[in-house]
């Protein structure tokens, strides 16, 4: 049996674990998706899945299996059992143990194959940036799946009543906060998710660093663009014109409440924040992250891989519903009718899907810009041990007045110890 790890921690989970022959339908033309979406999300892949079903001799069946850390414990426990589904939601930083213990399939033959493979306007369609996200070695692994980026909220009527332009630079947006904090009336400037700095490489990114050095296998956040990052941050809470939403741990509650004039957060937040805008009255706008040396949007969500422990024709019949998912007709129901974002230019740049966020979903119209700048977090072994220890580094200078370079040079030294006992697996 291939040794299986993995750098976010071995799950043995009790999970169903059947031959590649019980899963499959008469005539043994069926594999299955293991999926995490729910709601809307599931509905519209599911239509997806049902036109592929219809024109393919291959039936693709949905498998939900819970939230994601349960859809990630039972996928290690299909590792441990060489039997692994064809294919599944999985993000990077755990695909990278797939790919080092051999089961993740590499796509580059079928993504180059003439019949059925990518044309190169096809691939191009796909934005680079999230295709080429899951490249080892020079080759792919897996392709995007469901993607949305973060957005500054900002409520209308607090903005308009002072006169003040949504902010597009950081310098803007701390004087946007200042003018907008209001003690009296118990409202501050901007609210932030309780996991600012767990998402807090855009702000090392927006800062001119990166959190890893990927070509020199470095952990980079505590050099001097990180140290700029934490420092406007920290600035801005420490002066009372931002805070964390600690205790509801997202800032929907406080946004909608309008008791923050701003606000931060990734688009899976949308359908809550409107929710609770609509509770309390609020029209709320929204925007592309404030810059400082440079644009920056990190892309969060999950990409599908293909498993090489089923048969090869059903690993063909994978690809072939991962290439159909990524039509852009297909993009187009994904991008109008789930939570996420459509993976397709020819849809992205379209005077159609503009008009119809701007009338149903203007998150996504906001959005569109992020296209232009996104990136990927890193995909090293343990990868969210960097975001976890940059967390536990904001709260060390928050809470235990720890310096901000001495926090930000001791969580980086945790984090590179974390990554180097997840290798350790291998």
């Amino acid at each position: 049996m291939k040794k299986f790890l993995s750098g976010v921690g071995v799950v043995l989970a009790a999970v169903g674990l059947f031959s590649a022959g019980a899963w499959a339908k008469e005539g043994g033309k069926t594999i299955q998706f293991w999926h995490a979406m729910t709601g809307e999300n599931e509905a519209v892949l599911k239509d997806i899945a049902a036109k592929f079903n219809a024109q393919d001799e291959y039936n693709v069946e949905l498998v939900f299996q819970g939230h994601y850390r349960d859809l990630f414990a039972k996928l290690e426990g299909a590792a441990k059992a060489n039997n692994m589904p064809a294919l599944a939601m999985i993000y990077n930083n755990r695909l990278v143990s797939y790919v080092l213990n051999g089961f993740a399939q590499p796509l580059d033959d079928m993504m180059a194959d003439p019949k059925n493979g990518f044309t190169k306007e096809e691939l191009a369609d796909i934005p680079e940036f999230l295709r080429e996200s899951s490249v080892w070695d020079g080759k792919h692994y897996a392709l995007p799946f469901n993607k949305g980026t973060f957005l500054l909220l900002y409520n209308k009527k607090m903005l308009a009543d002072k006169h003040i332009a949504v902010p597009t630079t950081w310098a803007e947006l701390e004087a946007a906060a200042k003018a907008l904090t209001d003690p009296e009336h118990k409202v501050y400037g901007l609210a932030f998710n309780q996991s600012v700095m767990i998402d807090g490489s855009q702000w090392v990114e927006q800062a001119g660093g990166h959190v890893y050095d990927e070509a020199n296998d470095k952990i980079t956040f505590n050099e001097e663009p990180g140290v700029k990052a934490y420092e406007f941050l920290v600035g801005l809470i420490r002066n009372g014109y931002a805070r964390i939403a600690r205790e509801e741990k997202y800032i929907t509650g406080p946004f909608g409440r309008g008791e923050a004039a701003m606000g931060i957060t990734q688009m899976s937040q949308l359908p809550n924040i409107n929710e609770a805008c609509k509770a309390g009255g609020i029209e709320y706008g929204a925007a592309p992250l404030p810059k400082d040396v440079r644009s920056a949007s990190l892309f969060s969500g999950t990409n599908v891989a293909i498993f090489n422990t089923c048969p090869e024709a059903d690993r063909q019949a994978a690809f072939r519903f991962l290439k159909f998912f990524l039509k852009p007709e297909n993009q187009w129901e994904w991008g109008t009718r789930s939570g996420y974002l459509p993976l397709s230019w020819q849809i992205l740049k379209s005077d159609k899907f503009k008009a119809f966020a701007e009338k149903e979903d203007p998150g996504k119209l906001a959005a569109l810009p992020a296209f232009e700048n996104g990136f990927i977090d890193p995909r090293i072994v343990n990868g969210y041990a960097i975001h976890d220890n940059m967390s536990k580094a904001l709260d060390a200078i928050l809470l235990e007045n720890k310096p901000i370079k001495q926090a930000l040079d001791d969580a980086a030294a945790q984090a590179w110890k974390e990554i180097l006992e997840a290798r350790k697996a291998f």
